[in-house]
């Protein structure tokens, strides 16, 4: 993976339209995949934050975390809230309340991270940003195709295995093409269970794309896609011991299962002087768990070892259609309607009894209308204005069928935008925005202690940001500073059983700096740093209560990155050697003092080093270069925390060789 390009013509579509990235009056990182895709077993949405300023994840493990945006942080804990980042594939949503479901960056094009809240343009729950990944497209005129092999050996830990394949097929020269993606992937653990088994944390993912492009003329196209990834981890990744160990005494394993398929067809082109795209896509997405909750079968009436059970089925029906100028892109209009499912059951276990303890069927829709419009104020003054109007409903089915009285929230939203951008050259862009992002209120699980709604959350933030690039694209530089204002913050909570629910935290409020620079200060050579300071605290609490630390959970205050790569030619072979630092500075677990355990302060190193001749790359690296400890979560089990400490080891020293071959 590349950190951000400095060339200032790349094209982005994070907007919903084709715009360049140096007219864009926002906070974005574009990382590219160029080649074949990134090195790795494990290349999904926790690798690539490390490649962009401002992004962080828990790490409860692969189909179970969380993403969040400069700071826009209410929990570590997976509860019935809905996210603050918006996850999209292409045109389609594929979260709205789930976990983060990892879809690995195989045969991808790029990811684009919009920083800052997009409720203009993306809805309800985009309060942090949006996380955009861009899938290649079916090529209709040339047959191509791709293969990778790949080997991985876990110091301290297991070995792993995987290949990946692509192959894009022509049907139809320049009117039909089908591109299909496939890939099957063994990491090995690094967490032993003590009694039980080495390396116990092992993880499998299968997964493929399949898609179909029509042009049935040049000014329309049809494109249809499938996908498909499903990832079992067998056991979970966090020890009690201290972050120094990777041992852990278990009673049961703790396996994990995120099944991810999607279905979507987006048509677009041409009426007159506007350009129409309609989209639709439905997502299921099904996440089961299992926890040892022993230490709290006396809070459930029960006795004696048990196991907590939890299965969650997520849907989401989404349609757009939007209109936008041919070949400019001052404006957009469109509307869309979303429609969310979240079905979870939870059980609590023992050999002789079994006590249901969670039940959510929750229902959202959301129809809404949206438009963004840039006019030039001066030759070099352009302001850039957004709003989106949206009628939210929340249902809970599980409270009715339960005999309760049925639970609804309405809410009208409107989350505008406002930006000026000041271009004194072209390469040199300054930039002021201020926009509005709501998260509707919800329900907690009906049959959950400590049931009930939790209010609405609204987040504004003004950015203050500028892009540079020199003649020839040779150096560039981008630096923004931030302030966030974010009010009836919704939390995800831990209860004194170990359940998780739903409350408004208070009032918070974001101070953050971000600078990237990119230089090629000679031939073959490339350095690219970045960094990201964040303070993020609450102001108040939603009842008044004073609070020793006031710090909002999971994000480090502080992370800097730094790549230097060189290139150059070694007889027939081209050859790239690249060596990488990534800090991570300092964060904190969750607001309640009982939990409030560190994580962070470390400081891993990687190296890697290609060779491409033809048609074949030969690959090799080496990710925790010196094999340093480090709590990168203080989390693992929700039903044992308050007892003991927990910890979530850093993945020891790993080598990855691999080799591809394309034609």
């Amino acid at each position: 993976m590349q950190p951000p390009l400095p060339a200032q013509d790349i094209i982005v579509t994070g907007q919903k339209r084709h715009q360049r990235l140096r007219d864009l009056p926002l906070s974005i990182s574009v990382v590219s995949l160029d080649g074949i895709g990134p090195v790795g077993l494990a290349s999904g949405s926790r690798e690539l934050a490390l490649s962009v300023d401002g992004l962080a994840l828990t790490n409860l493990g692969s189909g179970r975390n969380r993403q969040f945006i400069r700071g826009v942080a209410d929990s570590a804990f997976n509860g019935p809230s809905q996210s603050t980042v918006s996850a999209q594939l292409d045109e389609a949503r594929v979260t709205f309340d789930a976990p983060d479901p990892d879809l690995r960056l195989v045969d991808m094009e790029r990811v684009e991270v919009l920083k800052g809240p997009q409720g203009p343009l993306y809805g309800s729950g985009a309060l942090g940003g949006i996380y955009h990944v861009v899938t290649r497209k079916p090529d209709l005129t040339e047959a191509s195709g791709s293969a990778r092999v790949i080997g991985e050996a876990i110091e301290h830990g297991g070995v792993g295995a995987g290949g990946e394949a692509t192959v894009n097929l022509p049907l139809t020269t320049d009117k039909l093409a089908l591109r299909g993606v496939g890939y099957v992937l063994r990491e090995g653990g690094w967490i032993d269970n003590a009694g039980r088994n080495r390396n116990a944390n092992r993880t499998v993912t299968d997964g493929g794309r399949l898609a179909l492009r029509w042009q049935p003329d040049r000014d329309w196209t049809v494109d249809l896609a499938g996908v498909l990834q499903d990832i079992g981890v067998r056991d979970s990744q966090y020890v009690t011991v201290s972050d120094k160990t990777r041992l852990r005494e278990a009673r049961i394993p703790e396996p994990t299962d995120n099944d991810f398929r999607m279905i979507a067809a987006t048509i677009q082109g041409r009426l007159g002087g506007l350009k129409l795209l309609a989209t639709s896509s439905y997502v299921d997405h099904n996440v089961s768990y299992t926890l040892d909750s022993t230490d709290a079968s006396p809070l459930f009436a029960l006795s004696g070892p048990s196991r907590f059970d939890s299965d969650s089925h997520y849907t989401i029906v989404n349609h757009e259609v939007r209109l936008s100028p041919v070949g400019s892109s001052r404006w957009i209009a469109g509307i869309s309607y979303l429609r969310a499912r979240s079905h979870t059951i939870a059980t609590v276990s023992t050999v002789q009894d079994s006590r249901g303890v969670e039940a959510l069927d929750r229902y959202v829709t959301e129809l809404a209308m949206f438009g963004e419009a840039s006019i030039p104020l001066l030759e070099q003054l352009t302001v850039t204005a957004g709003a989106r109007v949206s009628r939210s409903v929340a249902e809970d089915e599980a409270q009715e069928r339960s005999a309760g009285s049925s639970d609804r929230i309405t809410k009208t939203i409107l989350s505008p935008s406002l930006s000026l951008a000041w271009t004194p050259s072209q390469r040199t862009l300054v930039y002021l925005r201020y926009a509005r992002a709501v998260r509707p209120g919800g329900l907690a699980p009906a049959d959950m202690p400590g049931a009930g709604r939790f209010d609405s959350d609204d987040l504004g933030t003004l950015d203050l940001g500028m892009r540079y690039a020199s003649p020839g694209n040779r150096f560039a530089a981008s630096a923004s500073i931030y302030y966030t204002d974010w009010r009836h913050i919704q939390s995800d909570y831990l209860l004194a059983n170990g359940l998780v629910a739903t409350r408004n935290a208070g009032h918070g409020r974001i101070f953050g700096l971000e600078a990237s620079v990119d230089w090629l200060p000679a031939a073959g050579l490339r350095l690219s740093v970045g960094g990201s300071f964040i303070d993020a605290v609450l102001v108040s609490s939603e009842n008044g209560l004073a609070l020793d630390d006031r710090r909002l959970p999971v994000v480090p205050d502080f992370t800097g990155r730094l790549t230097l790569e060189y290139g150059f030619d070694l007889g027939e072979w081209k050859a790239s050697l690249t060596g990488q630092a990534n800090y991570v500075g300092k964060a904190r677990l969750a607001f309640d003092p009982a939990l409030d355990r560190q994580m962070g302060g470390y400081l891993p190193l990687a190296a890697t080093a290609t060779f491409a001749r033809d048609r074949v790359v030969l690959s090799a690296r080496i990710d925790n270069l010196m094999d340093i400890k480090g709590d990168s979560f203080a989390f693992g089990n929700q039903f044992s925390i308050l007892n003991a400490p927990q910890y979530t080891p850093l993945r020891p020293r790993t080598f990855t060789l691999s080799i591809s071959r394309s034609w």
